[in-house]
């Protein structure tokens, strides 16, 4: 099981770390609560994997849905997969919203200008609009400030609690259930 908790913390640093080419692990499907309680899934950049410290990052708006669900209830899974290599890995935890400058001004300053660009739009996420140019940011001079849109900006950090790990090698598939318990990942073998 060492091998595999290996496996899964060097796919998810190499998502996290990806540069021109992106790795399959650079981009998670996140999975919440609703506040109507059905589930809902998106997209996110993986940011940050910490294999030392259990935790996985993404950055996102403070307006969003998703952080408004993460506030109620914030257990979240997060799942990756590699098509053309057949690995899935799915991560459960619990999510910590950081939303505090003194936390995220590092990151916002080590963020990529095109990046930072969606945080810098007027209106919330998902917000209703009669045409998507309302939701472009705007290009005057006094908004293209560094820190404009810094106070939409928010990290979500995930502690992982669960990894769900699945290979789907031609010579035999491979499933194993990883939990963190008494300061160890401990594993079993599932079925596929």
């Amino acid at each position: 099981m060492d091998q595999i908790v290996d496996t899964v913390w060097a796919r998810l640093h190499a998502g996290a770390n990806a540069g021109k080419e992106r790795s399959p692990f650079t981009m998670l499907q996140a999975a919440t609560i609703a506040l109507d309680g059905a589930p809902t899934v998106r997209t996110v950049v993986l940011r940050h994997a910490s294999r030392e410290q259990r935790s996985v990052m993404f950055h996102t708006d403070v307006r969003s849905t998703k952080v408004t669900e993460l506030r109620r209830d914030p257990r979240i899974s997060l799942v990756g997969c590699d098509l053309d290599g057949g690995i899935q890995i799915r991560l459960h935890g619990v999510a910590r919203i950081v939303d505090a400058p003194a936390e995220t001004r590092e990151v916002w300053n080590a963020s990529r200008p095109r990046t930072l660009i969606v945080y810098r739009t007027p209106v919330a996420p998902a917000t209703p609009l009669a045409s998507p140019a309302e939701a472009h940011a705007t290009t005057q001079a006094e908004d293209l400030d560094s820190a404009a849109g810094f106070d939409n900006f928010c990290l979500i950090e995930v502690t992982v609690a669960r990894i769900d790990y699945l290979d789907l090698n031609p010579a035999g598939h491979m499933r194993a259930s990883l939990v963190f318990e008494e300061g160890k990942w401990r594993g079993t073998w599932i079925a596929p």
